[in-house]
């Protein structure tokens, strides 16, 4: 490893450049040793280069920078004594001399200097070739690892791809106008399928009953989303029947003060998540196994209210920046309807961050993925959970 400093000390000429290459290492060749002699005032900061040569020929190249240094080093205390000379002249009334001496003084400097630098100028030529030829291998190297890492990103697109369209076979309509998925969802078994479905999905029976589980999962969601509108639904009625028993005035950071139930949910005898917390079976390498989010989110606690036209929603807190990026904040309240609200219950997706060639994340329906032993029973416990909250709210109900 070799020490780059340049010199930039007295002026030298448009056109005469001095940088020399110091190997430090051993004990008479300290680190700053070009820095000492010439002055740091004088010398640019060092830059580390990795130089290849054999220690005869470090050896000669430091003894060629030493006698660079030495004579540089030699002129400048010559010019500095010159100046010193030149300043004790009256400047009031001998300038022009003076500036002349300077002028002499300096051009001595370069005329001594300019053979030293081009004696060096050999070992300079021959270590910056080394350099060059050294960088263009880096470069070359790099450029390799570049072009073999864009090929396997390539090819691991490539099966991504591939992947998505597998998925995307159970949508496509068939001969008969029915895609394999409401196949499904009637009840058919196909005992036989076409030429270009086998070739895209592989393992038929593997596929198909993917497509059957989740078809499963899909009718459970649907179930579990419309038993609990229905509840709430009911709940309303019941309520606005019942004279709106237990409304209260509900006031908070917004502005807007609603009338409504506040609902504290418990979830905490639900069937456990940790196999529905599994990525689907994409190829390796598409998603980082730690950049999957599941949305199984369930709110702990909700406003049940009604609005002045008498329509039953939701509403809870929301707080937005101002300005956007700022340092403030606006609340208002978040609001939903029955179904929305409904949904958002089972409102279960996976999401895949930094996908593999997408700038966008993916989103996965669970009902897709996951086992339907552990989703059905799941959904099925927040319905079950969920409408009992809400009955509660009926006069007379547990």
């Amino acid at each position: 490893m070799a020490l780059q400093i340049s010199y930039r000390g007295f002026p030298l000429g448009a056109d005469l450049e001095v940088t020399v290459y110091w190997f430090p290492g051993a004990p008479d060749r300290p680190a700053d040793y070009v820095a000492d002699a010439l002055g740091a005032g004088h010398t640019s900061m060092p830059r580390q280069v990795d130089v290849s040569g054999t220690p005869e020929e470090i050896d000669c190249w430091n003894a060629a920078a030493a006698v660079l240094v030495k004579q540089i080093a030699a002129e400048q205390e010559e010019l500095r004594k010159a100046r010193r000379r030149i300043r004790r002249w009256d400047w009031a009334t001998t300038y022009r001399r003076a500036r002349e001496k300077r002028d002499d003084a300096e051009a001595s400097f370069l005329e001594r200097v300019r053979p030293a630098v081009t004696e060096y100028q050999p070992v300079r030529n021959t270590i910056e070739a080394r350099l060059a030829e050294r960088e263009a291998h880096a470069r070359e190297t790099a450029r390799r690892a570049y072009q073999e890492g864009e090929r396997r990103r390539m090819e691991v697109i490539a099966r991504f791809r591939e992947w998505e369209s597998r998925q995307q076979v159970a949508d496509r309509p068939l001969s008969g106008g029915l895609s394999p998925r409401e196949m499904a969802a009637n009840g058919d078994n196909p005992t036989s399928w076409p030429p270009d479905v086998q070739a895209e999905v592989g393992d038929l029976a593997a596929w198909w009953a993917g497509v059957r589980a989740s078809v499963r999962n899909r009718q459970a969601s649907a179930q579990a989303v419309r038993k609990i509108a229905e509840a709430i639904t009911r709940t309303a009625a019941a309520l606005e029947e019942a004279g709106r028993p237990g409304i209260s005035t509900i006031e908070a950071r917004p502005s807007e003060v609603l009338r409504g139930w506040r609902i504290h949910f418990d979830w905490s005898d639900l069937p456990p998540t940790a196999r529905l917390r599994k990525p689907p079976k994409v190829p390796p390498g598409c998603v980082d196994e730690n950049r999957w989010h599941y949305q199984l989110f369930l709110p702990a606690e909700q406003i049940f209210t009604v609005n002045s036209s008498g329509e039953f929603g939701f509403a809870n807190e929301s707080r937005s920046m101002i300005p956007p990026g700022g340092y403030g904040y606006r609340y208002t309240w978040f609001k939903q309807s029955i179904e929305q609200f409904a949904e958002g219950l089972i409102h279960s997706e996976i999401i895949a961050f930094e996908a593999l060639g997408r700038d966008d994340r993916l989103t996965f329906p669970m009902t897709d993925h996951a086992d339907p032993d552990a989703y059905v029973p799941y959904v099925e416990a927040v319905a079950e959970r969920a409408v009992a909250h809400f009955r509660a709210l009926i006069p007379g109900q547990l």
